[in-house]
């Protein structure tokens, strides 16, 4: 097997056989760092196939092969950016009236969402409830958890990213926009 800085080389160097040696050799290393970055398998594919095709445009400027790795990671992570911060709806907040309340007759939507809530990995679910739930701030969060304010701000709007993928999945788009997002959300 030959040394991958070799075949960063040649194929920066336009050597196809080259570069779909190194697509064969880093395809998982791509694809698992999509899939955990994105969490949806299909889009994973696609932000691999992305990553390999931008990777083969900017190989001839690479000046040191040994950075491939590095190159495909950055280019992972700024496709994944992309992809999360693509969104259909409007705002990120959850509509305060979603609680953890016994759900009235007519409101189906509010055993969807903690449906769709207990399904969340165990950290996601935590956050959401300590924040919307429990009404905790930030900084309350922070403590608890031990995590920092940055990272939990992130953590959070992932969460909710998630939480909103399940739920417009399950139903109608136009029923969890107002649900989620309150009726102005309707309006633009």
């Amino acid at each position: 097997m030959r040394d991958f800085k070799v075949l960063v080389t040649e194929a920066s160097k336009g050597e196809e056989p080259a570069f779909n040696e190194l697509m064969t050799r880093f395809e998982k290393y791509v694809s698992s760092q999509a899939a955990k970055r994105i969490r949806d398998q299909s889009k994973a594919e696609d932000l691999s196939q992305e990553v390999f095709l931008e990777a083969w445009k900017v190989l001839p400027s690479l000046r040191q092969p040994e950075a491939f790795p590095f190159l495909l990671r950055r280019l992972v992570l700024k496709h994944s950016d992309r992809i999360l911060r693509k969104k259909d709806l409007l705002g990120t907040e959850l509509n305060p009236e979603i609680t953890k309340a016994a759900p009235r007759s007519g409101d189906s939507w509010r055993k969807e969402v903690l449906d769709a809530l207990d399904e969340l990995p165990s950290e996601e679910k935590q956050l959401l409830d300590l924040r919307y739930f429990d009404g905790m701030s930030y900084e309350q969060i922070t403590e608890k958890t031990g995590i920092p304010i940055g990272n939990l701000k992130n953590r959070l709007r992932r969460s909710r990213e998630l939480l909103r993928r399940q739920l417009l999945n399950k139903s109608d788009r136009k029923e969890w926009l107002e649900v989620l997002h309150g009726p102005m959300a309707m309006a633009s």
